[in-house]
Order: C-alpha cells, then sequence, then structure tokens
C-alpha cells in the first residue's frame, strides 16, 4: 500500500511518556486528517446521548412510547479510524447488575462497507464476547448494517438475519431500528425501535488512575473464569523487542470496562506511530477467552484470537475466519472450530503484579512459531 505523506506524519507522532494521560490520549480521540470520506459517515453519533429503547407493543402495531432508558456514550478513536460507543443504564439501584454495551465501528476501505462489532453483556447472559458482528453500507442518508446469514436459524429452520438502520439524522438526534427477517428481506419485524436525543458533545473521557465510563461496582461476569486478566489494570512503560534485535520505547495501558465482563490494553509505541487496543472476554458460550484487536493502521481490519484459559502462560491462537467480511461469514461457527493450525497467536509470558511480558509469534514455513514482537513492561 502506498504511504501518502500524511500517513506518514500521522505515524511518525510521538507522546513523551512523562505526561498525565486520561483516555482521550490513550485512545487518541482526536480525528486526524488520515480518515477521512466514508470513514467519518458516522461522526453524527459522536457525543453523549439519551436514549429511549422503545420495544413492540404486546398487542397492537406501535412501539411504547417509553421504554427502557440507556446512557450512550460515543467517541472517536485510533485518530478517528474507528468509532466506540458505551451504553449503560439510566438509573442503577446500588449494589445491583444491570446490563451493558459496547460497539465498536470502522469502514473497510478494500470491501466499501462499515463493519461492526459488539458486546452487550447483561445479568441473564454474559454474551459472545465481542464476536456479534455486522456489516453494511450508507445510502440516501441511512446507514444499515446486517448480521450473517449463518449465525442463527428460526424455528423452522430458515436463516435469520439481523438489520440496523440508522435514519432520520439530524444534529442533535435520530432514530435506530432493530430489525430481522427470515425470508431473505421479503418481510421484516421491527423488533426495537430507539430514539436517541443528544445531551451533550464528545465527551471528555477521564484520566487513567480512575475507572473507564461504564466500569462502576464490578457487578457483571462474576465468576471465574471472568477476572484472570484484571491484573493489568494501570499503566506499564518498557520496550518492545522486534526479531532483530532492535528496541524501542512502549507503554500499555489497561482497564477493567463493561462493569467486568472486559478488559481493554492499549499498545502504543509513539516512535513508530504504532498504536493497537485489544478487548479480552471470557465467553461462556464457547468456554473460551476471545481477543478482539484493531490497530490504526491503514488497510488493517480487525482480528480475534482465542484461547482456552488466561493469565501467565496462556496462549490466544489467531482465528481469521471469525471475522466477518460479509453478510455470509459464517464467524461464530469458524469461532468454534479448532485453531491448532493458527497462522499466529499472542501471549502473555510473564504476568504479575508489577512485570508483564507480552509476545506476538507468527508461524514460518517451517511450521513454527517464531517472534515478531514482544513487549516488556513494567507498572509505572
Amino acid at each position: 500500500m502506498l504511504v501518502t505523506a500524511a500517513a506518514l506524519a500521522l505515524f511518525v507522532q510521538s507522546e513523551p511518556f512523562d505526561v498525565t494521560r486520561d483516555w482521550d490520549s490513550v485512545l487518541d480521540t482526536r480525528i486526524s486528517a488520515e480518515w477521512t470520506g466514508p470513514h467519518r459517515e458516522y461522526d453524527f453519533w459522536i457525543g453523549e446521548w439519551d436514549a429511549n429503547w422503545r420495544g413492540r407493543e404486546e398487542d397492537g402495531l406501535h412501539h411504547v412510547a417509553d421504554g427502557n432508558r440507556q446512557y450512550h456514550l460515543v467517541f472517536p478513536v485510533l485518530g478517528g479510524k474507528a468509532i466506540i460507543e458505551l451504553a449503560q443504564p439510566m438509573e442503577q439501584p446500588e449494589g445491583e447488575a444491570r446490563g451493558r454495551g459496547f460497539s465498536i465501528r470502522y469502514y473497510d476501505e478494500a470491501r466499501e462497507h462499515w463493519v461492526m462489532a459488539q458486546h452487550w453483556p447483561n445479568p441473564q447472559f454474559d454474551g459472545v464476547a465481542f464476536l456479534d458482528q455486522l456489516t453494511g453500507r450508507s445510502d440516501h442518508g441511512r446507514i444499515m448494517v446486517y448480521s450473517s446469514a449463518l449465525q442463527q436459524t428460526s424455528d423452522a429452520g430458515n436463516p435469520t438475519i439481523r438489520r440496523y438502520q440508522f435514519s432520520d439524522i439530524a444534529a442533535d438526534r435520530f432514530r435506530w431500528d432493530g430489525a430481522n427477517t427470515t425470508d431473505h428481506g421479503d418481510s421484516w419485524t421491527t423488533w426495537m425501535v430507539v430514539d436517541f436525543d443528544r445531551t451533550g458533545p464528545q465527551p471528555d473521557l477521564p484520566g487513567t488512575s480512575e475507572a473507564f465510563p461504564g466500569q462502576d461496582e464490578d457487578l457483571l461476569c462474576t465468576s471465574e473464569p471472568h477476572g484472570a486478566l484484571d491484573s493489568l489494570e494501570g499503566v506499564w512503560s518498557g520496550t518492545a523487542l522486534s526479531p532483530d534485535g532492535t528496541s524501542e520505547p512502549a507503554r500499555l495501558t489497561g482497564t477493567r470496562m463493561l462493569d467486568g465482563c472486559a478488559v481493554l490494553v492499549v499498545f502504543e509505541r509513539p516512535e513508530s506511530g504504532y498504536r493497537s487496543f485489544t478487548f479480552w472476554s471470557y465467553a461462556p458460550l464457547f468456554q473460551r477467552w476471545f481477543a478482539l484487536y484493531l490497530n490504526n493502521q491503514p488497510g488493517e481490519g480487525h482480528r480475534y484470537y482465542a484461547g482456552g484459559v488466561a493469565g501467565e502462560g496462556a496462549w490466544f491462537a489467531a482465528l481469521p475466519g471469525a471475522a466477518i467480511t460479509d453478510e455470509t461469514t459464517p464467524f461464530i461457527g469458524n469461532a468454534a472450530g479448532d485453531h491448532s493450525n493458527a497462522p499466529a497467536r499472542i501471549g502473555w509470558t510473564a504476568l504479575d503484579d508489577d512485570h508483564v511480558v507480552f509476545r506476538v509469534e507468527v508461524r514460518g514455513g517451517d511450521g513454527e512459531y517464531a517472534m515478531r514482537r514482544e513487549y516488556e513492561m513494567r507498572r509505572e
């Protein structure tokens, strides 16, 4: 891929390690000139929102007027490559577990469509980690994304496809519809309508020493093996080693999120301008840990890694087929499949209270794994 002068300037930006940090700087919520055009189609959503989730009336054609209220924070990350949504109940009694929501979306230039991954755990269901995915496009002022036709079937055995539609978009409001079809789009059943009303501009994210948005009382996902990677919370600094023996300064910033159901880890290498984040969560449905990865490099999409356990000595195998590419990608089946011949893997070879070593390996032509990058860091 041809790297433009603007892209090169983006990559060589660096931040000194001796400044007070917040999640805006760690996640890079500034929108750079590199990410323009269709990458900005979801910018209408950036901000703070009051969302009225209105389900269908029990008997009737309409949706209820007043549904469940949610508070949504939406902000750009990776310099504007992607958009993150965080949602939580508007009201939550102290000591009571309530659902949380997360989604991330970015524009795939090669396929000219949006890619979305989400995780909405609640007290009754941990979900499928960050594996739920949809793809779609913008057309005539609406954005519509669809799930895979091979993800689930109706009681009659027909493929059930979900559609999320964003419409009636204005500066301070828009509408979101959730609908299903079991006849390949001949008819749709709208099961939820959500009215979004803006309550604020792009949110000012807290400092890294404070709780991440939505991480309140740590009441969700409290049973084992959840929590195996909670010790990564905090700020770590050290070096990133390359196969040729050269190294550069590196930083890791971690936090619990979704009220205990996930861990977010951000890697930064300021000298090269590289930044990535990985969301880790356990999926009881598969009895596997999954990691959703995305970096700030143009032309690179999200990736998944999976492992049976988490913690020191645990390896996570790359699952290329688990990332959705179109409406027919069987990503759920691929996520549950065999990964013994994975093309790459990542792992924590050391993980204690003040020292971590994280290793990225790729499989060579001889079938053996070789180091591509190794991060060794200590807690600041």
